[in-house]
């Protein structure tokens, strides 16, 4: 089912696959990423397995309303915060079910999963962030990643020219893609469509809005602590564009709910469909951790 949602003036564009009555999986993707980042086999597969599963374009992504970006040269405020963001996840939730979720955020998606559980833990059965920035700092100590190695990340990053014309565009953010995907092999197919979904809706850009709702977070590792709900954090190993994998193991060793998987090889995209399989296995352990818990 597809459904346009309001919150105030702002719509949201969301799909939904399997049975309203079956307990809900709310998927949130990250920043300049349309809901078609949670493949639809993912989707379908949990779905099988009896959830109700959601999955939406943020606003400023997809079919959802855009806003004027926030560049540095525009002197436009941003437009809304984080928080907003996490009220629209509350709000899709709330439209499509009574019933509490299991949060499963990638990315920017990652930290509004973590912000949404701490804000609305009523309505959160269990947590999953993954390739998340870390937003719980505590006393915990982090290392701090190698500069050459974010150094080259980003020159890879900046070096896409942005075409408009999708055909000069595709093999721009392949090459990104490569890259992103860490060791494993690039399904072209898999990475073609997804771009091309992106064009679909978008003039093609840096995220500015979705990158500035990032800076300035609180630290919530006192929220997540007391939380008392079980938190998967899955990180790939060659992934460093949110943080070190290193931290990532810190926070969920720190944390009495808190558990890790290292996506051996794995970066921070998933044009895979291997990858895909042991991330449906990963979550889905995780959501029934949180069952066996509840009885």
């Amino acid at each position: 089912m597809n459904k346009m949602i309001r919150n105030g003036s702002v719509e949201i564009y969301a799909e939904t696959f399997g049975n309203a009555k079956d307990v809900p999986v709310l998927l949130i993707a990250g920043a300049m990423a349309p809901a078609v980042f949670w493949e639809t086999h993912f989707c379908d597969s949990l779905a099988d397995r009896g959830y109700y599963v959601i999955r939406f374009d943020n606003r400023d992504i997809g079919k959802s309303t855009h806003f004027p970006q926030s560049t540095p040269e525009s002197r436009i405020e941003s437009p809304y915060t984080i928080d907003d963001m996490v009220a629209d996840a509350k709000i899709v939730l709330e439209n499509l079910s009574y019933k509490s979720a299991h949060i499963i955020g990638h990315s920017l998606g990652g930290s509004i999963a973590q912000l949404f559980a701490v804000t609305y833990p009523e309505k959160t059965i269990s947590i999953t962030a993954i390739s998340s920035p870390i937003l719980a700092k505590g006393n915990i100590s982090y290392v701090e990643t190698d500069p050459r190695i974010t150094e080259e990340l980003w020159a890879v990053l900046m070096s896409n020219p942005m075409h408009q014309d999708v055909q000069k565009g595709i093999p721009e953010f392949q090459k990104i893609w490569r890259v992103l995907n860490g060791n494993w092999t690039l399904d072209e197919k898999m990475a073609d469509k997804y771009t091309r979904s992106i064009y679909e809706t978008e003039i093609i850009g840096p995220a500015w809005n979705h990158t500035n709702v990032q800076s300035g977070i609180g630290d919530i590792f006192p929220a997540l602590k007391e939380l008392g709900k079980p938190i998967l954090f899955i990180h790939g190993e060659k992934d460093y564009l949110p943080s070190d994998p290193e931290n990532t193991k810190r926070i969920a060793d720190a944390l009495p709910n808190a558990e890790v998987f290292i996506l051996k090889n794995g970066g921070h995209m998933f044009f895979n469909k291997e990858i895909w399989q042991i991330l449906i296995e990963q979550i889905h352990s995780n959501i029934k951790k949180s069952h066996n818990k509840a009885t």
